[in-house]
């Protein structure tokens, strides 16, 4: 899949309002994915590195992305949008 930003639209449509995930192909390279994102969201926040969790991660700071990895998350980065 080539990764532009049309196709990150698509797939943020695909994510819609409700909560829930999606499963990319294997063919996304999640750097470039990584890449597009913060292009245009700026930076994201590292919430799991190295299977650790940041210390600062609560349910403002988003702890709730956390939850269906329970203790198995080995890296975790999420960016801001709007209030979410």
């Amino acid at each position: 899949m080539e990764l532009t930003q049309e196709t990150v639209n698509d797939l943020l449509d695909r994510l819609g309002p409700r909560n829930g995930y999606m499963y990319l192909s294997g063919d996304v390279d999640p750097q470039e994915l990584t890449d597009l994102l913060s292009d245009r969201y700026g930076v994201p926040r590292t919430l799991v590195l190295d299977g650790f969790t940041d210390p600062t991660v609560d349910e403002s700071k988003g702890s709730g992305l956390l939850v269906p990895f329970e203790d198995r998350a080995v890296r975790i980065r999420a960016w801001a949008y709007g209030d979410q």
